[in-house]
């Protein structure tokens, strides 16, 4: 029972986080990155259109542009007022820093501006951002930039994004499940089976035969007498399994025919557990077992075999 219950915990906890990995930040990354490459695409007029719609509705309205034809453009915008510039770099493969917040502000500086926005679909690093703070300057990139356009850009355009990030999403998830039930099949081989007990042993139908004593259990015709190194093995096998026993603290071969099995002190007939165990090697059934209990227990040394010459 706690090995299925391990490898269905296992299962669901790791299946459960790929599917929400996948499903979750994976698929905005894959859709966010998808979307920057469509920005990219578009027409510089076009881009700087949805731009200035989106700030728009912010509260952002243009009041003078100057437009270039390498797609880089400072437009004036009028908030409450107050005059802004918006500085633009029209492209996924930049990457700006720190001088490119030096040179908004300057600007902004000679044109008596109250803030700046500086806007690309490409990066702003960490050197910009720490230039731009206590600065009246917003810094919008790629990451930022897609979820603000994303609503204002026609179905056409959006929804292959979303279907081609939902079906990578959905083969991601459908991989960590698969991996789920490999790491639960692993678990459930690598976690041992729980020992039986000297109860559940006692239960058997061989050892019902006889209450006081395992039934004796002979072959249904001869059996052949296995070579020196067969019988070597069983023997070694034999104590291995019985020194599994919860009532045994070990056990070992003090000659050919007798196996010392060393027990707690209890109450429990630990011939009920052993002798079936002994029974399953033919050639060792009636071999003598000399029952141990703990040196201050007071309990004395007991003999018995499990099947009889």
């Amino acid at each position: 029972m706690l090995q299925w219950l391990l490898a269905i915990v296992v299962a669901l906890a790791i299946g459960g986080a790929a599917t929400w990995l996948a499903r979750g930040p994976l698929r905005r990354r894959d859709e966010t990155a998808a979307g920057i490459a469509a920005l990219s695409a578009m027409s510089w007029r076009e881009f700087i259109r949805v731009v200035l719609e989106a700030l728009s509705r912010r509260g952002y309205h243009r009041l003078v542009d100057h437009e270039s034809a390498a797609g880089d453009s400072d437009y004036t915008l009028v908030r409450n007022g107050d005059h802004w510039l918006l500085s633009t770099k029209h492209g996924s493969a930049f990457v700006l820093g720190r001088a490119a917040v030096n040179g908004l502000t300057a600007e902004m500086g000679v044109a008596g501006a109250a803030g700046g926005l500086l806007v690309t679909q490409g990066r702003i690093d960490d050197e910009a951002r720490r230039a731009a703070r206590g600065q009246p300057v917003e810094l919008m990139d790629g990451a930022s930039l897609w979820p603000e356009l994303r609503p204002l850009l026609p179905a056409a355009a959006v929804d292959p994004i979303r279907a081609a990030a939902v079906k990578r999403a959905r083969a991601r998830s459908l991989t960590g499940w698969l991996l789920a039930l490999i790491a639960g099949a692993a678990v459930f081989a690598i976690v041992p089976a729980p020992r039986p007990s000297l109860a559940a042993a006692a239960s058997s139908p061989a050892a019902s035969a006889d209450p006081g004593r395992a039934a004796a259990v002979e072959p249904a015709g001869p059996v052949a007498e296995p070579d020196a190194a067969t019988l070597d093995a069983q023997r070694r096998e034999l104590a291995s399994t019985v020194a599994t026993l919860p009532e045994v603290t070990r056990a070992l071969w003090t000659s050919a025919s007798t196996l010392q099995v060393f027990v707690l002190d209890t109450d429990a007939d630990p011939f009920a557990a052993i002798c079936p165990l002994v029974l399953r090697y033919p050639a060792l059934a009636s071999s003598r077992i000399q029952l141990t209990p703990p040196a201050d227990s007071g309990r004395q040394v007991r003999f018995r075999q499990c099947r009889s010459y």
